[in-house]
């Protein structure tokens, strides 16, 4: 009984960190969510009320819906781009020069990332060039063009995961067992054929953490935003994470980005469960 008591000892460090820091702020920010609170003052309890007005807000519905659009297209993308460079590379005499020139935006932080594209997307950048390239003299700023602005900022995103997403597809690819591909490729499968009958389905772990890592990305994108257009033009490109940035801390209303964090935080918890159940429905 006494090793299995000191046995617990080691797991507790992480579990002290996981309650005081993760759990007990879940507890607290849902705790909050249920109030009208500055952030200084008293706080006035008002139950439900600030989920309720949330649903009626239309900032909040667009930034519903950008999110939705991110999650979406961050999906599709940041799986068939990297897939499909890592089948390549692995197949490629430069294996090494191609897998760092893919992998150096993932270097950087989304906040150099950002001022990347802003530089590139302003009014002085590739608007400007292409205006002089085509007699255009009128300048326009791209990320000031609403819905324009949020898929050039998922282009962005993109660019930025598809790196490390390759990097993973790459060791799946090397790792797997080869005896199936042998066996595959005796049958007559080759090209397209053999990686979506064989291949895919051997790397489908690798697969679902690209899936859950793009999701939960998606979800809680926020810097780009905030270099690029800080959320702008009239709050038509925000997103769930930077509308409770907005709510709690530039408009002082924490109850109500309270609220979003709950919100966003239970949309994350149901899609990542229904992702792993189905994924790992047939093992």
């Amino acid at each position: 009984m006494k090793s299995n008591w000191t046995d617990y000892l080691y797991i507790l460090p992480a579990v002290l960190l996981v309650v005081v820091y993760f759990i007990s702020s879940i507890t607290y920010t849902t705790y909050i969510s249920f109030f009208d609170w500055n952030g200084i003052g008293d706080k006035i309890f008002v139950g439900f009320q600030n989920y309720v007005s949330l649903f009626k807000d239309s900032n909040f519905l667009i930034s519903l819906m950008n999110t939705v659009i991110w999650v979406a297209a961050s999906l599709v993308t940041s799986l068939v781009i990297p897939f499909t460079l890592a089948a390549l590379i692995t197949r490629s005499s430069g294996t090494k020069l191609f897998r760092s020139v893919f992998y150096f935006p993932a270097t950087l932080s989304g906040t150099v990332g950002g001022l990347i594209i802003s530089s590139l997307l302003s009014t002085y950048g590739l608007p400007a060039l292409l205006g002089q390239l085509t007699g255009n003299t009128a300048r326009s700023n791209w990320l000031n063009t609403p819905y324009f602005n949020t898929f050039l900022m998922i282009c962005a995103g993109v660019w930025q995961g598809v790196g490390l997403n390759m990097l993973l597809f790459i060791a799946g690819i090397k790792n797997m067992d080869s005896s199936p591909i042998e066996s595959a490729m005796i049958d007559g499968a080759k090209g397209l054929k053999l990686y979506t009958q064989v291949v895919i389905p051997i790397i489908k772990p690798t697969i679902l953490v690209v899936m859950l890592m793009t999701i939960v990305n998606s979800f809680k994108v926020f810097d780009i935003i905030w270099v690029t257009t800080m959320g702008g033009p009239y709050r038509t490109s925000e997103t769930l994470a930077f509308t409770m940035y907005q709510e709690s801390f530039g408009n002082g209303k924490y109850g109500r980005g309270s609220a979003v964090a709950v919100v966003l935080s239970l949309i994350i918890l149901v899609v990542s469960y229904f992702n792993i159940k189905n994924s790992y429905k047939d093992v």
